[in-house]
């Protein structure tokens, strides 16, 4: 059973979200939300936390059990009351596949209702043209749906995480250069043709964090920073549960605190990599750098000490502006590393009377896996399903 005080009294509906997804309402929503984040709730539960009526709670339960979404847990028994039956998400309701697309491999995941990655798989990318990504995203989601789903039906709909800043109001994205036949183009509308499904891209700082929210750091801090470590730096942000993208879709650019002749110096992975290898280790690529992290590796330590103080300038500007809960370190960033730095990063503070303003928690991100694509299959669950 969950405790309603710690867990659900401070999810609050948004007044000035009035849509509804065309899977269920915004009452719904919110119902289905509360039962993920308890995991197994009471009608009673759901009434207190909600502030509707019982019998506002029994149809809306009813309409999630006859549409699937919910299914029945144990029964427990409170003193001398009645059985009273609990819900849960119905794991195999709906799933989600979230892409990836890098620069050299594309990784997919494939989700369950209940935010558990069934299944992932990573394959490379040798030809980075339009049409032959389509190819490889189209067989790869046919694949896990045929060996993991079975029903076509229950495959929700697709998201997608890819390097790179917005442009066009946030509909089209610029990504690194080999990736040019992507840039400018409202791929979410192409992939959706091509395969007959609700689509959704986003940068992947931003899909990583709405991955946190839900699944990770999110089940304990409302408010905070996603700090996406890679080839680059970057990340999003989340306040009140909600993913702030920015007008244009870029905000999170956390780099570009920095000034530009400081550009060299940036807390990436691609900088650590060049670090070992000047130090003597041969790691020829980001992907191996996270597959074969070993934090006695030569090299870690002057990259630590040569990122550092561009790592508090970034955190110390987060801080003053967003005033988080937390700030994750997250994205590609192998998670002894991400401890290392939460432990080495300082705030400079001015001490009044005493007393210090509050700091943010520095955390390594909960998520375990590929953080885009988890992110990615994510995102719909987030937008129809869930608050």
């Amino acid at each position: 059973m969950l405790d309603l005080q710690t867990t659900l009294s401070h999810i609050k509906l948004n007044p000035q979200e009035t849509s509804e997804s065309p899977a269920v309402s915004l009452n719904e929503r919110f119902c289905l939300d509360l039962i993920r984040r308890g995991q197994k709730v009471s009608r009673a539960d759901l009434t207190r936390a909600t502030g509707l009526t019982a019998q506002s709670i029994s149809r809306l339960v009813e309409g999630l059990l006859n549409k699937g979404y919910l299914a029945l847990g144990e029964t427990v028994i409170h003193g001398r009351g009645k059985p009273t039956p609990l819900y849960k998400l119905k794991s195999d309701a709906v799933f989600s596949v979230g892409l990836s697309i890098m620069t050299d491999a594309l990784t997919a995941t494939l989700m369950n209702f209940t935010g558990t990655a069934v299944a992932q798989t990573t394959e490379q990318l040798e030809d980075l043209r339009l049409e032959s990504v389509l190819d490889v995203i189209e067989r790869i989601v046919h694949q896990l749906t045929q060996q993991h789903v079975g029903d076509a039906e229950k495959l929700f709909g697709i998201g997608v995480g890819i390097t790179g800043y917005f442009i066009n109001i946030g509909r089209q994205v610029n990504p690194p250069d080999p990736l040019n036949e992507l840039a400018f183009i409202d791929l979410d509308t192409i992939i959706s043709e091509r395969l007959k499904l609700p689509v959704s891209v986003d940068n992947d700082g931003n899909v990583a964090a709405i991955g946190e929210s839900l699944n990770g750091v999110g089940n304990k801090y409302d408010t905070f920073a996603y700090m996406y470590f890679s080839k680059g730096l970057g990340g999003s942000i989340v306040i009140d549960r909600k993913m702030c993208r920015g007008a244009f879709g870029n905000s999170g650019e956390f780099a570009a605190i920095l000034p530009a002749h400081a550009h060299d110096e940036r807390p990436t992975l691609e900088l650590l990599r060049q670090s070992l290898v000047d130090n003597g280790v041969n790691i020829a690529s980001i992907s191996d750098l996270i597959n074969q992290y070993d934090p006695n590796w030569p090299g870690i330590d002057a990259w630590v000490a040569r990122v550092r103080p561009h790592l508090d300038r970034i955190i110390a500007a987060i801080t003053s502006v967003i005033d988080p809960q937390a700030i994750v370190l997250g994205g590609r960033i192998p998670r002894a590393l991400a401890e290392r730095l939460s432990e080495e990063i300082t705030f400079d503070d001015v001490v009044r009377r005493g007393v210090a303003k509050p700091h943010p928690k520095l955390v390594p991100s909960d998520i375990k896996g590929d953080a885009t694509s988890i992110g990615a299959a994510s995102v719909l669950f987030k937008t129809h399903f869930f608050i």
